[in-house]
């Protein structure tokens, strides 16, 4: 039977694609994202019937958040709206039933540009974020790899009781010291 996929396994990374050296990076407390497919198709009757005429395929990803202090990502996306710089988004699909055997999740990738930035403060809620990114070009899918900073962003991993060192099964630890 199928299981449902759910949205808190969905998450956003973002960089600037001048910084393509670095790795992405997980904007915190993210809320909710929408990613959008739309384009328009135009009816034309015909004497034979109506014929359909396709337009090109347009793309967005509306993002929600709530502001965390201190987050170098939401200062770094509220820096890309104001100066109009380009960005790399991934949409990466957390799910260990969906990883493959490299490690790595399902994705879709996508560049283009925040055309919006709003930060609404309501006197009873936290801070929000609402952001939403025109895509160019046609979105791609595939498989992402997540660095462990960002594995751990997303939750941080079960870890046993016993001291790591007792946990790894006589293997050592690469940054401790052996005894003899």
């Amino acid at each position: 039977m199928p299981e449902m996929l759910q949205g808190k396994d969905k998450i956003l990374l973002f960089r600037k694609y001048i910084d393509r050296d670095k790795a992405a990076a997980k904007l915190v407390f993210q809320t909710e994202h929408t990613f959008s497919y739309s384009r328009e198709l135009e009816s034309i009757v015909t004497k034979d019937g109506t014929v359909v005429q396709v337009g090109e395929l347009e793309s967005a990803v509306s993002i929600s958040a709530i502001q965390a202090k201190d987050d170098p990502v939401r200062e770094m996306l509220e820096d890309a709206v104001k100066s109009g710089s380009r960005l790399e988004v991934w949409e990466v699909t957390v799910d260990e039933d969906l990883r493959d055997d490299d490690g790595k999740y399902p994705a879709v990738y996508c560049q283009g540009y925040l055309d919006s930035w709003e930060n609404p403060a309501n006197v009873e809620e936290q801070s929000n974020i609402e952001s939403n990114l025109v895509v160019e070009l046609e979105p791609q899918t595939g498989m992402a790899t997540l660095t462990e900073e960002q594995e751990q962003a997303v939750q941080y991993a079960f870890t046993d009781t016993v001291p790591e060192s007792e946990n790894d099964n006589g293997n050592g630890d690469d940054d401790e010291e052996e005894t003899p």
